[in-house]
Parts: structure tokens; C-alpha cells; sequence
């Protein structure tokens, strides 16, 4: 057991340095801004096409977050690694202070908003487009029209929870594991459809 509590803190300390440098190369990339004392875990995947942060597109991470793919001492077993793709001229992918982002899939072809003080668990999926257009005689070829994503402050999607373009979630709001979600959700809600669709008032 001894053996075993040095291994492992030896191992946390070496994936530590590897957060640490991970978070400093990404940190040089053209179009991607990370905020100060955030990281951006070790095997997260942050692409973006803008060659700047600007109007014009990019990604921006806030300030104090923590943006991975941790499986020890946090989620043990999760099997995600966290993925930003900002997909194309004028995408743009935008995260405010203090948010957590633990093995989540962000995909913007338009634009996606985090709000501050954010946890988005594992095997969450947002994604502002269809992809492939829904009335098509071949579904290889066209692109759907994306359409951006708001998500307030202070919100927690929970694990392998969906949220489709145009969605808009208002702020303190909590959208329940594997729920899929397109639409409004408004603040202080508690947002479920495993089962049919259920909006219930969170009481602060």
C-alpha cells in the first residue's frame, strides 16, 4: 500500500508538469487565449482555424479554469478526453472564469458562450450545428446552418448531458445527466429529459 500511495503521487506530480507545459504550448497558438492561473489538462485537444482571438473567431478559456480529462482522484474511470474544435473562418468557442471542464466535447461552427463558475461533466457533447443537412438526398454532401449556443454563469451540465444548436441556458441552472437539450432554459432551472421533458425551479 506504501509502494503504491508513492507511485501514485509520483505519477500525479509528473502529470502536473506535463498540464503545466501542455497549457504553455497551447498558450502560443494563434487564435487560442488562455486565461491566467487556468490549465489546460495534458491529451485536451484545443484546434482552432482563426489565426487571432477576435470578432472574426477563436477560443477563449477565462481566467482560474481547469480544462481536462483528470481520471485520478476525480471521476475515476472516465474514459472522455476533452475536445474544443473551433470549426471554421469565424467560429468562435468562449469560457469565463473559474469554470470546470472535465472530458466534454465543444464543437462550434458558429459561436458557443460559457458563462462563469461553469462545471460541464464527462461525455457532455455541445454542439451549435447539425452537421449534415436534414433534408438531403445524400447525406455526405451540404452543411447545415449553425446557430450559437449561450450558456449563463453558474451552470453544471451534468455527465453525457447533449446541448444542441440555439440552445440558450439561463444562469444557476442544472441540466440533468444524459439529457439531450435544444431550446431556452430558463434561469434557476433544473432541466431533465430522461423521460419526458421536465423544467423544475431551483429555489436559491
Amino acid at each position: 500500500m506504501i509502494l503504491y500511495s508513492v507511485l501514485q503521487d509520483i505519477k500525479i506530480k509528473i502529470l502536473i508538469y506535463l498540464n503545466k507545459l501542455h497549457t504553455l504550448f497551447l498558450s502560443h497558438n494563434k487564435g487560442v487565449v488562455i486565461g491566467e492561473g487556468s490549465v489546460v489538462y495534458y491529451k485536451s485537444r484545443i484546434d482552432c482555424y482563426s489565426q487571432s482571438y477576435n470578432n472574426n473567431g477563436g477560443i477563449l478559456i477565462g481566467k482560474n479554469c481547469r480544462i481536462g480529462c483528470r481520471n485520478i482522484r476525480y471521476h475515476c474511470g472516465m474514459p472522455f478526453y476533452t475536445s474544443f474544435l473551433a470549426d471554421g473562418v469565424g467560429s468562435k468557442i468562449s469560457v469565463g472564469d473559474n469554470c470546470r471542464v472535465n472530458g466534454a466535447y465543444i464543437h462550434a461552427e458558429k459561436s458557443i458562450s460559457i458563462g462563469n463558475n461553469c462545471v460541464i461533466a464527462s461525455g457532455v457533447n455541445i454542439v451549435d450545428s447539425n452537421g449534415h443537412v436534414v433534408n438531403s438526398s445524400n447525406r455526405t454532401s451540404g452543411r447545415d446552418v449553425p446557430h450559437e449556443i449561450v450558456i449563463g454563469n453558474n451552470v453544471w451540465i451534468c455527465m453525457n448531458a447533449t446541448i444542441l444548436k440555439g440552445s440558450v441556458i439561463g444562469d444557476n441552472s442544472i441540466i440533468s445527466a444524459g439529457s439531450v437539450i435544444q431550446g431556452v432554459i430558463p434561469p434557476n432551472s433544473i432541466a431533465s429529459t430522461t423521460g419526458e421533458l421536465s423544467i423544475k425551479e431551483i429555489r436559491m
